[in-house]
């Protein structure tokens, strides 16, 4: 049989030339990402992970995910249904979340302003960068992308321990005019012994086109969650039902006009409509129940029919050039009927000797914050890097003013990378994560003072190990005093056994501790303690073609810890499953 190039070059085939000719996928101008800012990360790690990598670190939520992060304190109740809050350097208020360039405010009204992150579906995400500031965290996330004609179809199905069991799915199509039909979700489930668990279902939705400079998108993003309530062990007796259950869901639409793409030389602008929502719909009363007990309780739930929406309208706009980033980002919310105005900007410059940020904005609460980051790299090994950031509240009674720094200095010896530095905090109100207990409140933390190491780098034939400490000079609400988290890890794609890339290995074995945790009781800012422990994991995936199988422990010495006063974490959790990816 002639191959498809001859049966184009003979008249005589020609007719027959669709059949013998293999289809070409065509690449089309992807949709619009947003502006993120660049690393000013010493040593080789960013904080930035891409959907192979995200999906590849084990992590089931963005919180599972921030968990990896130094700095970061995770406060939850229970397995990946329960309510998360990510504390930054102990205070849960310093955490922000961006998507697609529109800051996701926490609306929901049992929150009060800090984010739940079992509410962020992580499927629904390509890309998430972290903005490590010495006074806040923030997570830029960028939704899922197709660029190719011919359809994209995923699929990944994981179960496991808490009775786990999750799907998710995905489509996506470019068609030759630019335009864009996407459609992706998850459902998952788990019983767990404390409760706190249900079901959740996901769903991301895209319609849109991009053609050269232009995009045009609307996008739909949610996440339903149905979860009972939880029991709380306290002083040896089990508190039924303390945090009430939820049904309901929270979610993002937006319409997004694009020109240029803002990580390429030259000006961009995008303009933004949204809409941030939660709802809840609880029935009138809820049945609890506690493991190794014949006792059900009717508990009321804590609201019905409740909803809450903010409009947010986004103007952004740069330009790039020989080095030098400058862009303005400005937010305009309606918030029980009246406006607010949220300017923002933002100069970077790049070399490879010096990386400086400088940003500023006025929040929708009037406060001023404003962050300094530079890193500078005299000599190939070596790496200096400084943060200053400042928050000023308009509002007496959102506290004073407070003062964030973070100086680092990190050696390259032999390939392995060792840093230390110091983190300073001044006196100011800590946000309380009210979601896991009700009667929580703002404490006011005293100046602190924070040591932090870290080490990564290759250790033998492929054998690598990561490791970051940070130390505090003394513990306080939501923030313990020593936190450690390390990984020893191999992978491998065997290029001389496998040279077209079709296999990889990778295994890594993880500890993390942290000691005692405090939270604010009734009469002091650490009325409740839980006690200080360790826990191990592991993981393996093994990847053949575009098939992806993976096995993850977690806890697997089954130690008894808490990240929560009265709440227990699962003994051994297996969890194992399969990730499909391939194009129709």
């Amino acid at each position: 049989m002639p191959s498809p190039d001859s049966a184009l070059a003979d008249p005589a085939l020609k007719s027959q030339a669709p059949a013998l000719t293999a289809h070409r996928d065509t690449i089309k101008t992807p949709t619009a990402r947003p502006y993120t800012p660049r690393s000013v990360e010493i040593g080789p790690t960013s904080w930035h992970w891409d959907r192979d990598a995200m999906f590849a670190s084990g992590a089931l939520t963005v919180g599972d995910l921030l968990s990896q992060v130094p700095g970061v304190t995770i406060l939850t109740t229970g397995f990946i249904l329960a309510p998360a809050v990510v504390a930054w350097y102990g205070d849960p208020g310093r955490v922000r979340v961006f998507i697609d360039g529109v800051e996701r405010d926490a609306v929901n009204v049992r929150n009060r302003g800090v984010t739940d992150f079992a509410a962020l579906p992580m499927f629904a995400f390509e890309d998430v960068k972290l903005e490590r500031t010495a006074g806040e965290l923030r997570v830029h996330l960028r939704t899922w992308r197709v660029d190719r004609t011919t359809p994209a179809t995923r699929t990944d199905i994981m179960s496991g321990s808490e009775n786990l069991n999750m799907y998710r799915g995905y489509f996506g199509l470019r068609f030759n005019n630019g335009a864009v039909i996407q459609v992706a979700g998850q459902q998952h489930s788990t019983v767990s012994p404390g409760g706190m668990d249900g079901d959740a279902l996901g769903a991301m939705a895209r319609v849109g086109w991009a053609r050269g400079d232009w995009s045009v998108d609307g996008s739909l993003l949610r996440q339903g969650l149905n979860r009972s309530s939880g029991a709380r062990f306290r002083a040896a007796v089990p508190q039924l039902n303390v945090l009430p259950p939820f049904k309901g869901s929270e979610g993002l639409g937006y319409l997004r006009v694009a020109w240029r793409d803002p990580e390429v030389d030259g000006p961009w602008l995008q303009l933004i409509a949204s809409t941030v929502y939660a709802g809840e719909n609880n029935s009138s009363t809820n049945q609890g129940s506690l493991i190794g007990s014949t006792t059900t309780t009717a508990i009321p739930g804590d609201s019905v029919d409740t909803t809450a929406s903010r409009a947010q309208y986004t103007v952004a706009a740069g330009i790039t050039k020989w080095g030098l980033r400058l862009s303005t980002t400005n937010r305009l919310r309606s918030i029980n009927g009246k406006s607010y105005v949220s300017p923002g900007g933002r100069a970077e410059y790049a070399s490879r000797l010096l990386t400086v940020s400088a940003f500023g904005e006025r929040g929708v609460d009037s406060t001023i914050r404003t962050d300094l980051l530079a890193r500078l790299q005299p000599l190939p090994w070596l790496d200096v890097g400084a943060s200053l950031s400042r928050a000023a509240p308009k509002n007496a009674s959102l506290g004073p003013a407070v003062t964030f720094s973070r100086l680092e200095a990190g050696v390259r010896l032999r390939g392995r990378w060792l840093s230390a530095g110091l983190v300073t905090r001044s006196v100011g109100l800590v946000a309380p994560p009210v979601e896991l207990d009700s009667a929580l409140y703002a404490v006011t933390s005293p100046a602190s003072n924070g040591k932090i190491v870290a080490f990564r780098g290759e250790l033998w034939r492929g054998f690598s190990l990561d490791v970051d400490a940070i130390n505090w000079d003394a513990a306080f609400a939501y923030k313990p005093q020593t936190q450690v988290h390390t990984r020893l890890w191999f992978e491998s794609s065997f290029l001389k056994t496998f040279p077209r890339h079709t296999f990889h290995l990778s295994v890594a074995g993880t500890y993390d501790y942290r000691s005692a945790t405090y939270v604010p009781g009734p009469a002091s800012p650490i009325g409740q303690t839980t006690r200080g422990a360790g826990a191990l994991g592991s993981l393996l995936e093994i990847r053949i073609g575009t098939a992806v199988i993976s096995w993850q422990t977690r806890n697997m010495m089954g130690e008894i810890f808490e990240t929560y006063p009265g709440y227990v974490m699962p003994r051994l959790v297996n969890i194992y499953g399969l990730r499909w990816e391939f194009w129709n």
